[in-house]
């Protein structure tokens, strides 16, 4: 049976560079993570039909904010993107869809010109991992540390056997650093610094240090998390 990566690694050999972009705001996709979306203006939905007509994938980028009106400066376009497939879409009755996206890699964008299509299109350039040959840190023991400071935070029960498996997994620094990135709910500005950085070791420096500080505040205001219970109203 051919997984995900497998089928992901097969359609980038004839990926022809071309796509269009989607725009989401306030929210970045990341390689190996997933995200549930409905589309539902008219732009997005034509974006969306037309992927799925070609090889349903797209470029996800983060919507650049439109800045001061009264400036005279215009906010740079945000060209450090995701390539992603657009994976179980569901065509709703009101023309909307219900899609599931999965982050296959970083690239960079390149917008069209002069297209007569109601959203963008760009060309890409992936951006593969990249892995310095005499590494600063030791990658091993960066992936223990990075596992430790996030179990530490968001897994109740680090002892459980499932996570000590995680840290014996046949798994690259750098998709670590994604899937663990994927899952906690970052503010768009850093999530938008990791999915440009391609150079693994400074990638994992910059989660590491969220997951350091994190800790920091939850030794701080140890119940700052915690759910209160209601009253009973009998």
């Amino acid at each position: 049976m051919s997984t995900f990566s497998d089928l992901s690694e097969q359609r980038l050999k004839t990926f022809s560079g071309t796509v269009p972009v989607l725009e989401l705001e306030n929210c970045v996709l990341l390689p190996e993570s997933m995200l549930s979306l409905r589309i539902t203006a008219a732009a997005d939905c034509q974006l969306i039909a037309e992927a799925l007509a070609a090889d349903a994938l797209i470029a996800v980028s983060l919507k650049r904010a439109d800045g001061d009106p009264r400036s005279k400066r215009k906010t740079p376009e945000i060209n450090s993107v995701c390539l992603a497939s657009i994976v179980a879409p569901c065509q709703l009755e009101s023309g909307d869809y219900s899609i599931l996206l999965q982050g296959i890699c970083r690239a960079k964008s390149v917008t069209l010109q002069n297209t007569d299509r109601p959203y963008r299109k760009a060309i890409l350039e992936l951006k593969p991992d990249f892995y310095i040959e005499q590494p600063v840190i030791q990658r091993e023991h960066r992936q223990y540390e990075l596992l430790q400071q996030y179990s530490s935070i968001f897994l109740k029960q680090a002892d459980d056997p499932t996570y000590y498996h995680m840290l014996q997994r046949d798994i690259t620094l750098g998709k670590l650093c994604d899937i663990l990135a994927g899952t906690i709910n970052l503010e768009p500005v850093l999530s938008q610094l990791i999915l440009q950085e391609h150079d693994v070791d400074l990638r994992s420096d910059l989660l590491l240090s969220f997951l350091k500080a994190k800790f920091r505040e939850q030794q701080r205001k140890p119940y700052a998390g915690a759910l209160s219970l209601e009253f009973s109203r009998n």
